[in-house]
C-alpha cells in the first residue's frame, strides 16, 4: 500500500490551467512510464479506499435513453434531473448534496475543466456544515455530455474527499485523481467526449472557430482509464464504440489490448493490497 506518501511523486504534473505537461519518455507503454504508474496507482487507492461492492455495482454509464430518459424539464430543473440521475449511477443516493446553478464563474478556482479562455470553471464541490455542495455553470444545459462529465467529477471530490489517503503523488494530483475517480465512478465516455471541443463557424463574411478543453487527462489518459475499467469490470470495451469520438475509441481499443497484454489489472490489484 503506498497511499499514506503524500510526498510521492508520480509524474511531472502542472495542473494550473487545465493542462497537463509531461516531460518524460514512451518507452514500450501506452502512456509515459511516470503518468501510466500514476494511473495504476490512483486506480488501486480508489479500490484501497472504497468498498469492493462500489465497484461490483459500477456500471459503463452511456448516453442512452436507458440511463438518461427523456423529460420535458427545461433549464436548471432539466439539469436537476440530470444530476439525480447521475448520483444515482454513482451509488450516492443518500449522501446530503446541494446542486446550485450559477451564472458563468468568472474567478473561481477551476475543478472540472476551463473553456477556451480559461476564464471560468464548469463546476465546482465544497463542504458546507454536514453536507457537499456542487455548482455547475447554466451555459452547460444545453451541453448534457458535458454537464453529465462535470457532474460526475465533482460527485467524485464528493467521494475521494472522505478518504483517509491522499492521491498517489499527494493533495497537488487530487484533480487528475478525480478525473479517474469519475471513470471508476462509470462516466468515462462522458469525460473523454467532453475533454476536448472544436466548433468551426461561419457568418456571411466571416467564418473562425472556437475550441474548449474540460477535465485534467488527456484523450489518451481518459481512453486508458475507460479501458482499465472495462478490464477491472469484464466488460466488453467494445460497448462503449458508439458512443464515443472516432478518434478516442481508437484509442480505447488500443488501450484495451494494451492493459490485456501488460496485465494491468493484476498490477493495479497487486497496489491496492
Amino acid at each position: 500500500m503506498i497511499f499514506s506518501k503524500p510526498d510521492r511523486k508520480i509524474g511531472l504534473y502542472f495542473v494550473g490551467v487545465g493542462n497537463i505537461m509531461f516531460f518524460t519518455s514512451r518507452n514500450t507503454c501506452f502512456l509515459d512510464v511516470e503518468i501510466e504508474q500514476f494511473h495504476i496507482e490512483t486506480w488501486a487507492w480508489l479500490i484501497h479506499c472504497t468498498s469492493p461492492t462500489r465497484l461490483q455495482k459500477a456500471q459503463l454509464i452511456l448516453p442512452t435513453p436507458d440511463f438518461f430518459p427523456k423529460s420535458d424539464a427545461v433549464g436548471t430543473a432539466r439539469a436537476a434531473v440530470i444530476f439525480d440521475r447521475v448520483v444515482h449511477f454513482a451509488q450516492m443516493d443518500g449522501v446530503p448534496i446541494e446542486l446550485r446553478p450559477e451564472k458563468p464563474l468568472a474567478g473561481e478556482v477551476s475543478t472540472f475543466g476551463h473553456v477556451q479562455n480559461g476564464k471560468h470553471a464548469l463546476g465546482t464541490h465544497a463542504h458546507e456544515g454536514n453536507h457537499s455542495v456542487i455548482t455547475y455553470g447554466e451555459e452547460l444545459i444545453g451541453k448534457p455530455i458535458a454537464l453529465i462529465a462535470t457532474f460526475a467529477h465533482e460527485l467524485g471530490h464528493a467521494l475521494n474527499g472522505g478518504f483517509p489517503y491522499s492521491p498517489p503523488g499527494g493533495y497537488e494530483n487530487t484533480e487528475p485523481a478525480t478525473d479517474i475517480t469519475s471513470v471508476f465512478l462509470g462516466f468515462g465516455v462522458f469525460g473523454a467526449n467532453a475533454a476536448f471541443n472544436f466548433e468551426s463557424h461561419q457568418d456571411f463574411d466571416r467564418q473562425g472557430w472556437s475550441s474548449s478543453r474540460s477535465g485534467y487527462l488527456t484523450e489518451e489518459e481518459w481512453a486508458f482509464s475507460i479501458a482499465i475499467f472495462c478490464a477491472l469490470k469484464s466488460i466488453d470495451v467494445d460497448l462503449a464504440a458508439p458512443f464515443l469520438k472516432k478518434h478516442i475509441w481508437k484509442m480505447v481499443s488500443r488501450a484495451a489490448k494494451y492493459v490485456d497484454r501488460a496485465d494491468i489489472v493484476a498490477k493495479i490489484e497487486e497496489e491496492a493490497k
